[in-house]
């Protein structure tokens, strides 16, 4: 059994063991290595890609976690202050403004939570990558079966 196409195997492992003897596959034609190049650019661009997103993520969660924690004594607080002023005036700027903001923050737990499911998938399509490249490399059509 190939240990580079064994499912159980880390990527990270295997991604290594095929780089790290191009003589064991036969050369690649300039068009696959343009595709493979692209490809290696594409990696790179989504990994810091993903490092971004990553410091946002954790940025966002420690504000709202901050935000959650004060959030019952400035929910309340809110709520009794967005009533008086409604009682003075319903079409106030400021009350339009507070449930746009209230919006947004929901729409942003939202996102955060995208941002964590799209990670995950990303680590998810890198196994997979590491799986098919070796097939990809050698441009033989990729067979479920073993030898």
């Amino acid at each position: 059994m190939d240990p580079s196409s064994s499912p159980s195997q880390p990527p990270a492992v295997a991604a290594p063991a095929v780089s790290a003897s191009p003589s064991s596959s036969p050369p690649l034609t300039p068009e696959e290595r343009r595709e493979f190049n692209n490809l290696r650019q594409q990696n790179q661009i989504l990994k810091a890609e993903n490092a971004m997103l990553q410091r946002k993520l954790e940025e966002e969660r420690s504000d709202r976690l901050q935000w959650q924690h004060d959030g019952n004594h400035h929910t309340t607080e809110a709520r009794i202050c967005c009533e008086s002023i409604e009682k003075m005036d319903k079409s106030a700027q400021v009350l339009a403004l507070y449930a746009e903001l209230h919006r947004l923050r929901e729409k942003c737990d939202v996102y955060a939570d995208a941002v964590e499911e799209s990670c995950g998938y990303f680590f998810e399509m890198k196994r997979l990558y590491a799986e098919v490249e070796p097939h990809l490399r050698s441009g033989a059509p990729h067979a479920a079966s073993g030898p």
